[in-house]
């Protein structure tokens, strides 16, 4: 019996050592978080129209959908869009960290109520985000904002910056300038000890429109460039591309163009078991899906997959951190974010304010691995997409 008992830990032991924690990534479009201060490019969010009450509804009803990840405790990688840059200031330094030391024993309802200030007006959005969720128990993130300060030219009419909320130690951060686009945020977390690299994208609207694809395939040719860098010292590294794109996964075989971002610069795949050979490193998350579940907004009626997510290689191998293969979704829920009509609750500044977004959040599982075997990769299910090609 003892040798029996022996062997059953002895199997469990080596069952379990691969593998480890396990965390959720968000990729999160909350349109167009402003604070309240009056300084913003956005005319429709100026004080007549938008006040600290609207603010503190926007910064309640995000935390509502991050709230509904790791039991309450929000997902460990957020990569937010449309988060309003500061402009009180030339260079982006906030110390988050401090201000959660500073304001722990004041609730954000009283920073934007009795106890607002010039100190909490002049605060970066993000960081009262932070405060936001720290205070609804989603805590110990960490942030790394796009150091996207007001320059002469062009650029003084982007509006937005990514920011990445992560539990995870973050180590570094790169910001790749846009003429007409948020800056690309590329950060390197630390996930025990394995590094992650997270690109957050927010590309030019216009999905029809050859010009804007233009400007989306030059910041496509900056995030693959940065990859191909990446990959030429690690060909397994773990990297997650993600953002708002404003272009369809297939915009190549819906628009026939001859070169396109996704499709020929990124050259993200549409099979995932093309990742085990040499003719893709990158694959488009959205083929997780059957096509009839494939949207995450609409644009005169027609749902999009702007919102993407591409994960390397690497993250199917059984090193460093892996993808939970079919984890992918859209994180719609109904009488949340899902309004009457099956839309997505856009945010309106009805009353006190209410809604969400024009997108829906995607959300995908992750999970660490102890072995370092690059050559072996996970086993695959059969999807619906794939049944139904044959």
């Amino acid at each position: 019996m003892r040798l029996f008992f022996a062997l059953c830990l002895s199997w469990l032991s080596f069952a379990t050592a691969g593998l480890a924690r396990e965390f959720t990534v968000m990729v999160y479009n909350v349109e167009n978080l402003a604070g309240a201060d009056g300084r913003t490019l956005s005319d429709d969010y100026r004080p007549q129209l938008y006040s600290r009450t609207h603010l503190l509804t926007k910064l309640n009803n995000i935390a509502k959908i991050c709230a509904m990840f790791e039991e309450g405790r929000g997902p460990d990688i957020i990569l937010f869009q449309e988060i309003e840059r500061d402009i009180n200031s030339d260079q982006y330094t906030f110390d988050h960290q401090g201000m959660l030391r500073a304001y722990e024993n004041m609730h954000i309802e009283e920073m934007l109520g009795q106890h607002y200030n010039r100190e909490i007006a002049r605060m970066p959005v993000e960081a009262l985000l932070l405060k936001m969720l720290s205070d609804r128990g989603m805590k110990d993130y960490r942030v790394a904002a796009a150091d996207d300060a007001m320059v002469p030219g062009p650029r003084r009419g982007v509006a937005h910056i990514n920011v990445v909320f992560s539990r995870f130690v973050i180590g570094s951060v790169q910001t790749y300038l846009m003429e007409d686009a948020p800056a690309i945020l590329e950060v390197q977390v630390e996930v025990e000890g394995k590094p992650l690299y997270l690109f957050n994208n927010h590309w030019k609207f216009g999905v029809d429109n050859q010009q804007a694809e233009r400007s989306r395939i030059t910041a496509a040719e900056l995030v693959r460039e940065r990859v191909d860098e990446i990959f030429s010292i690690n060909p397994a590294a773990d990297i997650i591309i993600g953002g708002d794109l404003n272009c369809f996964h297939d915009q190549k075989l819906r628009y026939g163009w001859r070169k396109t971002a996704v499709n020929d610069v990124l050259k993200a795949v549409a099979d995932e078991r093309l990742l085990r050979g040499p003719h893709g490193d990158l694959y488009n998350l959205w083929y997780e899906l059957p096509v009839s579940q494939r949207g995450s907004g609409l644009v005169d009626d027609k749902w999009t997959t702007f919102m993407q997510m591409i994960v390397s290689r690497g993250l199917y191998d059984y090193s460093g951190v892996q993808y939970i293969d079919d984890s992918f979704e859209v994180a719609a829920y109904a009488g949340v974010n899902v309004n009457a009509e099956g839309k997505p609750y856009r945010w309106s500044f009805r009353g006190s304010g209410q809604g969400f977004s024009k997108n829906f959040p995607l959300v995908a599982r992750f999970r660490t691995v102890k072995t370092n075997r690059t050559q072996q990769f996970i086993e695959l299910k059969l999807k619906e997409t794939d049944a139904a090609k044959k």
